[in-house]
């Protein structure tokens, strides 16, 4: 079961969406788009529905889906999660493996608006499950380094989140987007900061086309290709990161250093790109 489950949720999601005319674009993106991923701890299977416009019917329908993925697929092993609002956001289960549908909804304009330059790059190179690619919708050609202190999910952003812990979410509605915040757990907090860790260290190599992911690859690629003292820190982000999720418990001293730690990589990275 497990093995397939993550095809079996994506195929009834596509079902369900597959004479919605409202809907524009249905994109499977991130790391389940490599159809030999394993399951992990905590797997995150996101997907992006662009729509002509958000209305409540389309708010219900999500929400209906989710509630019938999670009847259908829930096991004693695995649980099902979901949430609409879009940002670095988990949403762990009872069980001992999580999935969380993470439903990523624009309306075609909102989609320009709302979500940064950074992540429709990155999106835009996946092909559509429904509908016509994000490409189509709103193509970028190349990723520069203004894009990468834009206030979204770019330094600035980063920034925020991390010295004042709190993390802002967009939340579709059926008149506008929601803006809300909150302040993380502890470990929602350190997943934040990795992700933050991690996503410049993908973004500034994106300056130099190369790997995207959030893996070890682009860890050792940032290490050997971008020069400052802490240049290794994503590659061991990665081990702090699969800790968490095995069920570490990190220390108010330990959560403290990394913050810390984080910051100093955030200026490092910042001083480089202000240098080239």
């Amino acid at each position: 079961m497990e093995s397939k489950i993550i095809k079996e949720i994506i195929g009834e999601i596509k079902n369900s969406f597959r004479d919605e005319e409202n809907l524009k674009s249905l994109t499977l993106v991130g790391s389940f788009y490599n159809i030999n991923k394993k399951l992990e701890k905590f797997n995150d299977l996101d997907l992006v529905f662009i729509f002509s416009k958000i209305t409540k019917n389309e708010i219900n329908k999500l929400k209906s889906v989710a509630s019938l993925i999670n009847n259908k697929f829930s096991t004693e092993n695995i649980g099902i999660t979901n949430t609409l609002k879009i940002g670095p956001i988990k949403i762990p289960s009872k069980k001992k493996k999580t999935i969380m549908l993470h439903f990523l909804v624009y309306s075609k304009d909102g989609y320009k608006k709302y979500e940064s330059t950074l992540t429709r790059f990155s999106f835009q190179h996946y092909k559509p499950l429904l509908g016509i690619s994000l490409k189509n919708i709103n193509h970028i050609k190349k990723v520069t380094k203004k894009d990468l202190f834009n206030g979204i999910d770019g330094i600035p952003a980063m920034n925020k989140w991390i010295n004042k812990r709190k993390v802002e979410y967009l939340e579709p509605t059926e008149k506008r987007i929601k803006i809300s915040s909150r302040i993380p757990s502890d470990k929602e907090y350190l997943e934040v900061i990795f992700y933050s860790i991690l996503r410049l260290s993908s973004n500034i190599l994106r300056l130099y086309n190369k790997e995207d992911n959030l893996n070890k690859k682009m860890c050792k690629e940032f290490s050997n290709l971008i020069d400052i003292n802490l240049n290794q820190l994503p590659l061991k982000t990665l081990i702090l990161k699969e800790k968490l999720r095995k069920g570490k418990n990190f220390s108010k001293e330990e959560i403290k250093d990394i913050k810390s730690l984080s910051l100093t990589f955030i200026k490092e990275c910042e001083e480089f790109l202000n240098s080239r």
